[in-house]
Order: C-alpha cells, then sequence, then structure tokens
C-alpha cells in the first residue's frame, strides 16, 4: 500500500505544481493591472517644448498601467511629433510615476530646399523651415539640396548625394562639440572630396576625404592659435596630417 500512496502522492503533486503556478502568476498580472496606476508624469530636460506637450505626444495618460506601457512606441510618437526632441528615455518611479527625460536638438546649420530653407541639428536632421531674424547664427550648408524634406526626418538629397550627410554630420558635430557655430557662416559641401568652409572670416579651410575628422578639427585650432592675426588665406588639411597655409 505504501508504495501505490506514494504514487498518488508524486501524481497530485505533479497536477497541482503546475496549477499553482498559474494561480500565482494569474494573481500577479492581476495585482500588476489592479495596482501600479500611473499618477503623475514628470518631464525632465526640455526646454524648447512644455511638459504637456511631450506627454500628450507620447501618448501615456493617467491610469495607465505603469508594467504594460510600451516605452519604444512613446519614445517613437515623441520623435514623430517633435522634431526638436534628440534623445527620449522612460523612466519608471515606483510605485505610481513616470518621468520622461529628453536631450533636445539645437539648430546648427540650415540648409535650401525646393519649398523654403530648413534648420538643421549637428545629425543633419531636419527641424523646421527658418526665415529672417531665425536664421541668424545658423551655419549655411551649400552643395546639398533636401528632397521632399519632412520635419524629424535626415537630410535625403538622393542616393547619389547620400554621401554627403554622413561627412556633414561629422563635420557640424566637431563644430557643436567645440564651440565653433559662431566663427564658421559657410560649409560648402559640393565636393564630397574635398569640403570646405571659412573659419573666423580670415581663412577657408579644407578638410579633405571623410577621414580622421575629429583629428583635423584639433589641426585647425592648433595652426590658427600659431598663427598671427594678420594671417590670412587657405588651410589646407587634406594632404597629410598637418594644416598647410596658402
Amino acid at each position: 500500500m505504501m508504495p501505490q500512496q506514494n504514487r498518488r502522492r508524486k501524481k497530485r503533486s505533479a497536477l497541482f505544481a503546475p496549477l499553482s503556478f498559474l494561480i500565482i502568476c494569474t494573481a500577479l498580472v492581476f495585482g500588476m493591472s489592479v495596482f501600479f496606476r500611473v499618477s503623475g508624469i514628470e518631464v525632465e530636460g526640455n526646454s524648447l517644448y512644455t511638459g504637456e506637450e511631450i506627454i500628450e505626444a507620447s501618448g501615456i495618460e493617467e491610469g495607465d498601467n505603469l508594467f504594460f506601457i510600451n516605452r519604444f512606441t512613446a519614445i517613437s510618437r515623441i520623435f514623430s511629433k517633435l522634431p526638436y526632441v534628440e534623445k527620449a528615455v522612460i523612466n519608471r518611479s515606483l510605485p505610481n510615476k513616470l518621468v520622461i527625460v529628453v536631450t533636445e536638438s539645437r539648430a546648427i546649420a540650415c540648409v535650401a530646399a525646393e519649398d523654403g530653407t530648413w534648420a538643421i541639428d549637428r545629425g543633419c536632421k531636419l527641424l523646421s523651415r527658418v526665415t529672417g531674424d531665425e536664421l541668424r547664427g545658423l551655419i549655411r550648408i551649400e552643395g546639398l539640396t533636401p528632397i521632399a524634406p519632412e520635419a524629424g526626418q535626415i537630410v535625403a538629397p538622393g542616393e547619389a548625394e547620400s554621401p554627403k550627410v554622413g561627412y556633414l554630420a561629422e563635420i557640424l558635430t566637431q563644430i557643436d562639440a567645440l564651440g565653433l557655430r559662431e566663427r564658421i557662416t559657410y560649409i560648402d559641401i559640393s565636393g564630397i572630396s574635398n569640403p570646405s568652409f571659412d573659419y573666423i572670416g580670415r581663412f577657408t579651410v579644407k578638410l579633405g576625404a571623410n577621414e580622421n575628422t575629429e583629428y583635423k578639427f584639433q589641426c585647425l585650432l592648433s595652426a590658427v592659435d600659431a598663427l598671427s592675426e594678420g594671417d590670412r588665406g587657405t588651410l589646407d588639411l587634406s594632404i597629410d596630417k598637418r594644416a598647410h597655409l596658402t
């Protein structure tokens, strides 16, 4: 009898274990759906957009479940509706709050298209159409024309011209990181093998091929520091690892 009783107990255990696990999971899901409701949403890092605009763009509402929110979808909505948002992160703050942390894009340059002039950020993302005083302080981009521009999208000049966009983004990133925007009025990227730009009204800088861009900018700064205030001309960074003044 003892072996039979043991077998019965093992059968009951085998039946009850999955059932118990299912009951526990159901209880947890039910508890999470009843509790952990969003009662507050905070926004950090914003200045161009209000907190209300960012929350509305995310599609998240108070009362939504904290754990069932699709953060990827919410962030995608923010990007599509608010082009000046460069990065967004959504963090849970238990028991019932969400914190949306954004990094906003800064207009650094402008590019002409058929429907007007567009401001772009350092990553060549189209931000908005700009006119008049809004153009002040923006670097003028020459040799690149967006096709069917749309706010929030990367400049798309056509397949043949697309390599220019990546190189321009490299250049703008260095300009932004080094705080050089006010020293440069235009960038001519007509020839991708050797784009050029003006620098402090005294030099035309030639960059050469799309390689070692960060190093070339360091060479530029070092060369200008070593020159006298009366020096003017062309600084060629395309020949070797030094800046050549003509």
